[in-house]
């Protein structure tokens, strides 16, 4: 029983140690496609989302680019699929706006779930499958809020700086209009004699 649970334990930890997350940036008005080979009965799933919740489209072919899911105009998402086919299965992303968006994603085939597939799979391992791709979809959302918090800590160091620069020029300027208004009443005072 001992070994059963230590193979288990290796095996989700080796798993989630194969977690890889892809950043790509969708310059305006293209589509970016990326594949993926899948044999019947494999599962697939990702999940994605883009910086600062910007909408893209996401879709997922099949070996043959006939459509399996779509999710137009969103900013994340996630999606889980097996397949009933042999094929290189594609997934893409389309970027409608005129401007970049920077897009994180996390795929994961069937070489994620190496250890786990068994044929004669016990209830047990299969609780721990679910479980491991439940823990796949929470790494992933703490890598996409931590690439969020650091978009987010740099827009705020960048709007600090600019404040204090802007500080700095409002007591220049301050500072320039007084002695100029002391200099102008000085000599104000002084054409009239009265200094």
């Amino acid at each position: 029983m001992m070994k059963h649970f230590a193979a288990i334990v290796f095996a989700l930890g080796t798993l989630v140690s194969y977690v890889a997350a892809y950043t790509t940036i969708m310059r305006p008005t293209t589509q970016e496609c990326y594949f993926e080979r899948l044999k019947p009965g494999n599962h697939f799933s990702i999940t994605f989302e883009t910086a600062g919740k910007l909408p893209i489209d996401f879709s997922l072919n099949d070996a043959h680019r006939n459509p399996i899911y779509s999710m137009p105009h969103t900013g994340e998402g996630s999606y889980s699929y097996t397949s009933t086919g042999e094929g290189r299965y594609s997934y893409c992303f389309r970027n409608n706006a005129p401007h970049e968006i920077v897009v994180n994603f996390n795929p994961h085939g069937p070489e994620d779930e190496v250890f786990l597939a068994s044929h004669d799979a016990t209830p047990a391992e299969n609780e721990v499958r679910k479980l491991s791709h439940n823990i796949e979809e929470v790494r992933d959302h703490f890598s996409f809020m931590l690439f969020r918090n650091e978009v987010h800590d740099q827009s705020v160091s960048d709007t600090q700086k600019r404040m204090f620069h802007w500080a700095i020029l409002q007591v220049l300027a301050l500072a320039g209009v007084c002695g100029w208004q002391i200099y102008y009443v000085r000599s104000l005072f002084k054409i009239r004699g009265v200094v």
